[in-house]
C-alpha cells in the first residue's frame, strides 16, 4: 500500500538547493494530513552529510544514494537511482523543484512507473475526504487556477516552483532516520558523455533569495530608467526585478524576471514601480510580505494586490523616496516621514490603510505569529485607532510570512508564570479579542495557515473568516496541561455547536480548512494565491452597500446573540428603527428603489 510523502532534494556541486527546504516544509503538512512521513531523496557523491540537516528542516527519513556516476547530474542513472526508490518504497506523493533538473527528470519518472505529473504547482493540499493530493496549477494563461487530482496511479506527482512554498524553521532537534539505498550504476546507464561543466555566473542575482525587492514595469519608460531603480535598491539593501514586458524589450536581463514565465519570489518588501498588474506576473509576487505599488494609473490591477499604493508619477516619487529611505537611515528609529498618519509600525503588529480597508498584520513570522504580551497590547492599541475612525469601512486581519496566520500562544514566554500571570495574559487576550469584536467596521480574518489556540480565537472575533486551502485550525492546549483561555471554551462553542467545539478541544485534533467550513468555523475556503484577492473583493463588496446597515445589522447580531431570542429582537427593533432615522439609509435606499436608480448612501 502506498504511504509516505517523498521529496527529491536536489543538490549541485555537492550543495543543497533552497527549493528542497522548501518542499519538506511542504511535505510536513500533506503527510500530517495523511498520518504518514516526510521522506528525503538525496543523490549524489559525498553528499550524505547533508542528511542532518535535510531532517532539521523537516524530513522525518533520508534516503541517500552514493555513487560518483550521480556527482554530476545525468538523466538516465538519476531517473533509474530515483525510479528504483519509488518502486522499493511505494511511495503515496512525490514532490519535485521545478528547477531545469526537476523539469527534466520528474517526467522521465512519471513515464517509466506509468503514474501523472502535475508541473509547476502553486497550492497542494490534501483533501480531507479522498485523502487525494489537490494540484493547483494557473491554466489558460494564468487566466484561472486548475486543481489537478490522480485517482488511480501511484505516485501522485507534482513539480513545484522555487520560492512558492516556505521552509520550516530549522530545528536542530528534530531526529530521524538516513538510509542508504543501494542501486546497480555503471557507464552503460550514461546515455551521453560530459565533456565539461561550466560554472554558472556567479555574479547573476537570485532574486528569489531576496528579502527585498525594487521591481520595474513598462511604465518606467525606458531602459535608462532601471537606473533609478538600482539608485533605490542600493540604499535599501535590496534588489531589482522586472516584468516580463522589461525583459522582452530587453530593457533587463531575464534572471531578474519576476511572474509565471519568470521566478517566483517571497521577500519582505515588494515595491512595484510602473507595474501594470497583470495576473502573469502577480501570480509570481503576490505572496510577499508587504507589497507596495507605484502607478499613474489608479486603476491598475497591481493596486488589487498592493497592501500600500501610491498614485503618481514613479520619476518624481522614486527620487524623494531613495532621499526619505538615506534620512531615515542616518537619523535611526527616531525619523518620522512628512507623512505617516495612516501607517503604524509597532514591534509586532503592522497597520495601514488603503482606500477604506484597513490590515492589521500580526508580525512575527519566525515565532509563527505567537502571540505574546505585547503583541496582545498592540492589537488593542489598533482597535483603539480604529473605533473611531469613520473613514475605514472594512479591516483584514493576517499573519505575516506563509506558514500561519497565528500558531497559538507564545508559550516560551508562558511556561514560567505564576497563577496571578496567568489570570493576568488570559484577561488581556479576552480584552483584546473583545475589542476586535466589537469594533464598528466589519472585521475578515484572512487565515493563510496554522490557526491554532489563540490565534483560532482571534479568527474566531472576526465577523467573516476566509481560509486558504493550505490552513490547519485547531486548539492544542490540553496537550499541554492547559485550555483554552483567550475566550476559547466560549467563543467556539457558540460558533460551532457543543458537540464539534468539545471534540476540537478534548482531541486537539487540527481540522483542514475544508473540515473548518463544513462545522462553520469558516465562511469561504480558497486557494493560497487567491487568498488576499478574495478579502479584498470580499471588502469591496460589502462597501459598495449601504455601509449605515452594514453596521447596524453587525450590532443587532453581535449585541442579540448574547441574549434570549426575546430579548434579541428588541435590538434587533431597535437596530431596524434607527434605519428611518435621519442619519440612516433607509429612506434613500427604498426611495432609489422606487425611482429604479442606484442609491446615493451616505
Amino acid at each position: 500500500m502506498s504511504k509516505d510523502v517523498f521529496v527529491f532534494c536536489e543538490q549541485r556541486d555537492g550543495k543543497l538547493l533552497n527549493v528542497g527546504f522548501e518542499l519538506l516544509g511542504e511535505a510536513a503538512s500533506l503527510a500530517q494530513d495523511l498520518g504518514q512521513q516526510v521522506v528525503a531523496v538525496l543523490l549524489g557523491e559525498g553528499i550524505d552529510r547533508h542528511a542532518g540537516e535535510l531532517i532539521h528542516y523537516g524530513a522525518d527519513e533520508v534516503i541517500v544514494v552514493d555513487d560518483p556516476i550521480l556527482k554530476e547530474y545525468l538523466t538516465e542513472p538519476y531517473a533509474k537511482a530515483l525510479a528504483a526508490i519509488i518502486k522499493d518504497r511505494d511511495a503515496e506523493i512525490v514532490l519535485f523543484g521545478a528547477t531545469s533538473i526537476g523539469r527534466d527528470l520528474a517526467p522521465r519518472i512519471s513515464a517509466r512507473i506509468k503514474t501523472g505529473l502535475t508541473a509547476d504547482c502553486t497550492g497542494l493540499n490534501i483533501d480531507p475526504e479522498t485523502k487525494l493530493l489537490m494540484m493547483t496549477r494557473p491554466a489558460f494563461g494564468g487566466n484561472l487556477m486548475a486543481v489537478i487530482r490522480c485517482k488511480n496511479h501511484r505516485p501522485q506527482m507534482a513539480t513545484v516552483r522555487p520560492g512558492v512554498m516556505q521552509p520550516m524553521e530549522k530545528d536542530e532537534s528534530r531526529t530521524g532516520k538516513v538510509v542508504q539505498f543501494n542501486v546497480e550504476l555503471s557507464e552503460a546507464d550514461k546515455n551521453i558523455e560530459l565533456l565539461e561543466v561550466i560554472p554558472k555566473n556567479k555574479n547573476v542575482t537570485d532574486i528569489t533569495q531576496a528579502k527585498c525587492l525594487v521591481s520595474g514595469g513598462r511604465g518606467l519608460g525606458r531602459k535608462e530608467n532601471f537606473q533609478l531603480l538600482f539608485e533605490l535598491a542600493e540604499v535599501m539593501g535590496a534588489e531589482v526585478s522586472a516584468s516580463r514586458a522589461t525583459v522582452d524589450a530587453d530593457w533587463i536581463e531575464k534572471e531578474r524576471q519576476v511572474g509565471q514565465t519568470g521566478k517566483t519570489v517571497r521577500p519582505d518588501l515588494y515595491l512595484a514601480c510602473g507595474i501594470s498588474g497583470a495576473i502573469q506576473h502577480v501570480a509570481g509576487m503576490e505572496n510577499s510580505g508587504l507589497v507596495i505599488a507605484i502607478n499613474k494609473s489608479d486603476t491598475a490591477p497591481i493596486f488589487g494586490v498592493a497592501d500600500l499604493g501610491i498614485v503618481g508619477d514613479i520619476h518624481a516619487i522614486l527620487p524623494r523616496l531613495k532621499e526619505a529611505v538615506i534620512k531615515a537611515k542616518k537619523e535611526g528609529i527616531g525619523y518620522k516621514a512628512p507623512s505617516v498618519e495612516q501607517y503604524v509600525g509597532l514591534e509586532n503588529v503592522l497597520y495601514h490603510v488603503q482606500n477604506g480597508i484597513a490590515y492589521l498584520t500580526i508580525n512575527r513570522p519566525k515565532q509563527l505569529n505567537a502571540l505574546n504580551r505585547k503583541t496582545l497590547t498592540e492589537i488593542g492599541s489598533i482597535a483603539d485607532k480604529l473605533k473611531d475612525d469613520e473613514s475605514v469601512k472594512v479591516l483584514i486581519v493576517r499573519g505575516a510570512g506563509g506558514r500561519a496566520f497565528v500558531a497559538g500562544a507564545d508559550i516560551t514566554e508562558m511556561q514560567e508564570m505564576s497563577e496571578d500571570e496567568g489570570r493576568d495574559i488570559s484577561r488581556l487576550a479576552q480584552e483584546m479579542f473583545n475589542r476586535i469584536k466589537e469594533l464598528p467596521q466589519i472585521v475578515i480574518a484572512a487565515i493563510n495557515g496554522y490557526s491554532l489556540g489563540g490565534g483560532n480565537e482571534l479568527a474566531m472575533a472576526c465577523d467573516i473568516r476566509l481560509a486558504s486551502s493550505r490552513a490547519k485550525f485547531g486548539q492544542p492546549e490540553v496537550n499541554l496541561g492547559l485550555i483554552p483561555g483567550f475566550t476559547g471554551t466560549q467563543r467556539l462553542s457558540r460558533l460551532v455547536g457543543d458537540g464539534d467545539s468539545k471534540k476540537m478541544i478534548f482531541t486537539t485534533e487540527m481540522l483542514s480548512a475544508e473540515e473548518a467550513m463544513r462545522i462553520g468555523l469558516v465562511n469561504v475556503v480558497v486557494p493560497p494565491e487567491g487568498l488576499m484577492r478574495t478579502a479584498r473583493d470580499l471588502a469591496l463588496k460589502i462597501m459598495s452597500k449601504s455601509m449605515c446597515a452594514v453596521k447596524l445589522a453587525k450590532q443587532a447580531i453581535n449585541q442579540g446573540l448574547a441574549l434570549e431570542f426575546k430579548q434579541g429582537l428588541l435590538v434587533e427593533n431597535d437596530r431596524w428603527t434607527e434605519c428611518f432615522s435621519e442619519n440612516g439609509d433607509g429612506k434613500e435606499g427604498m426611495t432609489a428603489f422606487v425611482e429604479r436608480r442606484p442609491a446615493r448612501f451616505n
